[in-house]
């Protein structure tokens, strides 16, 4: 009975597969660890595997070792690896990634899916030829809910090729460590980057499973163009729904704290940097260094000049000069925020308008003109805002200076800006939440 019902589900519309609901009594179960759910429907499958360091099981297990030695009891073969920004082991730095290689501990071939190969051709779509000895790919990527964090990206791309050479994806669901929340601008299409493809909040609420049903459920792959939204509903481009499995978590619900095993990413190293990471994540645009290059990233915020000093000082890694940020080699003072109460954060702007009212009362220009923009790291000390594009890619909205400045000649207090920010996205956040309702798995 139960291997006719697998059958049946994973000929479905966009198929949830779940066995087991949320009860308070019981613990979450991984998608990985319900190899009973997955395994009859890999049975004579050829399997790619979409992984990094973060891709393991509630023994700590890595999904690589996990499926390998599943093989011979479901009746399926692990082909190929495919790696993401960071690598497969997780080791690289934002803009890093792997080359091509082979997995040392298994043997596998790894397909690099971050950066250009030698031949400059952008690695983000795997080819024709790399899918050739796969019929589904595994997605088990942690994510953390922030629509600039690359792994869903990678998951479009993935979308898009496995659509193209009519292959399937199948995605081993995990908990978003922000799913609770859905905060800040709708994406603009004029505002489409390697950050951000999708007309989502910056913070979106959705596990990766409830993303790639969204992806699919409202046609939003883009026939391989990420620069505009085209390719929108328009079914040759689009992925059918029956070929994307998820297999969810159960025991699971949005509200449910969770603490993350292992690094999603080199530069989130706590359940505290995770929680303020979309509301530090926006100082990537700024002079102000966010933690990178120190050994508390995203839990603290620093300029230069000891007036903007509240309660640390701290050194920044020469290395980041080799990824773009600026200060590499100096020392920043500023806020460390780890004494802050992790139940108590939500994602805000706040942050991001406070550090502007410093600026302004320290007497600095506030934005970069255009012209500059493109050498931003020779202004690094001179301006507030350094790259007022990468801001808007960033928050996914084109005004936000605009409204800073407007609410500056209003003379509005910081509680009352941020206020004044929030009120002009919140009706397409509505709207938003409407449209998530309708792709959630867990309540």
């Amino acid at each position: 009975m139960r291997h006719f019902l697998l059958t049946l589900l994973f000929l479905c519309s966009a198929c949830v597969i779940s066995i087991g609901s949320a009860n308070a009594g019981q613990s979450m179960v991984l998608g990985v660890d319900r190899e009973d759910i997955y395994g009859p429907l890999l049975k004579n499958k050829r399997v790619g595997l979409m992984v990094n360091q973060s891709s393991i099981n509630k023994d700590g297990r890595h999904t690589i070792d996990k499926l390998l030695s599943e093989q011979d009891k479901f009746g399926f073969t692990v082909t190929t690896l495919f790696s993401v920004e960071h690598g497969i082991r997780g080791k690289a730095d934002a803009g890093l990634g792997d080359d091509n290689h082979l997995d040392k501990q298994s043997g596998l071939p790894i397909i690099s899916l971050y950066g250009r190969d030698e031949d400059g051709r952008a690695r983000a779509h795997p080819t024709e030829a790399q899918l050739a000895n796969i019929d589904v790919v595994i997605y088990d990527l942690q994510d953390v809910g922030v629509r600039y964090f690359t792994y869903t990206l990678s998951l479009h791309h993935m979308l898009e090729s496995l659509q193209a050479s009519q292959k399937k994806l199948m995605v081993f669901d995990r908990p978003n460590p922000l799913g609770n929340h859905v905060y800040g601008p709708i994406l603009e299409e004029k505002n489409m980057s390697g950050i951000g493809m999708h007309p989502i909040p910056m913070v979106h609420g959705l596990t990766s499973g409830e993303f790639a049903r969204m992806i699919v459920g409202e046609g939003w792959l883009t026939h391989f163009d990420d620069s505009s939204w085209q390719a929108f509903g328009i079914p040759a481009y689009q992925l059918p729904p029956q070929d994307l499995v998820v297999i969810s978590m159960a025991n699971y619900t949005h509200d449910m704290p969770y603490s993350l095993p292992v690094r999603p990413s080199p530069n989130l190293r706590s359940d505290l940097a995770i929680q303020l990471y979309p509301s530090l994540g926006l100082f990537e645009a700024t002079s102000v260094n966010m933690g990178r290059g120190s050994d508390h990233p995203f839990e603290q915020l620093g300029f230069p000049s000891h007036q903007f000093y509240v309660n640390t000082c701290y050194q920044v890694d020469i290395n980041q000069q080799k990824t773009g940020w600026p200060h590499a080699g100096k020392q920043v003072c500023g806020e460390n925020l780890s004494k802050t109460d992790i139940s108590q954060i939500k994602p805000t702007v706040r942050y991001f308008v406070d550090w502007w009212f410093k600026f302004k009362a320290a007497g600095y220009p506030m934005v970069i003109p255009a012209a500059q923009e493109a050498k931003y790291l020779d202004y690094q000390e001179a301006f507030f805002l350094l790259r007022p594009l990468w801001l808007a890619k960033l928050t996914g909205a084109s005004n936000l200076v605009a409204l800073m400045n407007e609410a500056s000649e209003r003379k509005l207090s910081v509680d009352e800006t941020v206020s004044f920010l929030e009120s002009h996205w919140q009706p397409d956040v509505e709207r938003y939440l409407q449209l998530r309702e309708k792709y959630k798995i867990y309540p």
